[in-house]
């Protein structure tokens, strides 16, 4: 973990993120002025494309939101080019072994600082930041491998934080999804894991946040031990809001 952001506010002091699976700026500025800790641009399972990224990120630098991108793999290439169109960090999936860890980790930081990211930071170099600072580095936990190796996987230099994506760990243990819920079924052995996985974090310093699908989820996983949240995506505020408005509205 870089010892300089510790506490930072992305990460810790039970931060709140917002994110993003629609390809839209306008939805972004939207989202980018509610007062999120930070918001995350999902281009693995969202519908956001390449072309879509820069909007978005130029959209949530003009409310002052701190922006992470959550990219489709492992590949340098993903990641260079999301922190090239200025976002402050990347979330990357699927992070098994703490060999993936380091090279997810490199990527985001150039040769001068134990990384090798290709040097090329296009737009936060008209936004006036230092070239040379890392882009913050974040890992998820989201398979048996990935919990099994997590000691090795914290103990990697460069990364800032841990996220779980806690419905591909749920099936990776085969629980149901609804075991994420406080009153589902097998919800206190999903528990259980998930304290593993936030214990482990808590001893090594690493911050850890997860996915979270409503703000009972939220106030669940803090208490699990998680330092930051993120979620639910704006399509489900926005069905979840249309829905209620159209029952009320018919008075159903």
């Amino acid at each position: 973990m870089n010892a300089e952001i510790d506490e930072d506010p992305m990460f810790t002091g039970d931060a709140v993120g917002g994110w993003l699976q629609l390809p839209s700026s306008a939805v972004a500025e939207v989202m980018g002025g509610v007062g999120f800790d930070s918001v995350c641009i999902d281009t693995q399972h969202g519908l956001i494309g390449d072309d879509a990224v820069l909007g978005m990120l130029q959209a949530l630098t003009a409310t002052g939101t701190r922006s992470l991108v959550r990219v489709p793999g492992h590949g340098a290439e993903a990641i260079g080019r999301a922190l090239d169109r200025g976002a402050d960090g990347v979330i990357v999936p699927l992070v098994d072994t703490a060999e993936q860890a380091a090279a997810v980790a490199g990527a985001c930081r150039y040769p001068p600082q134990g990384g090798h990211r290709s040097f090329g930071p296009l737009r936060p170099s008209w936004l006036g930041r230092e070239p040379l600072t890392p882009g913050r580095c974040v890992v998820m936990i989201e398979t048996r491998a990935a919990v099994e190796n997590l000691e090795s996987i914290l103990a990697v230099e460069g990364l800032d934080a841990v996220f779980i994506g806690p419905s591909d760990l749920a099936l990776a243990y085969d629980m149901p999804l609804t075991a994420q819920n406080a009153d589902g079924p097998r919800s206190d052995e999903y528990a259980d894991l998930i304290r593993t996985i936030t214990g482990a974090c808590a001893a090594a310093g690493m911050p850890v946040g997860i996915y979270c699908d409503s703000p009972a989820h939220a106030r669940r996983f803090r208490e699990l031990g998680c330092t930051f949240t993120m979620g639910p995506g704006e399509h489900a505020i926005l069905r979840q809001a249309a829905t209620a408005m159209l029952e009320q509205a018919r008075g159903d």
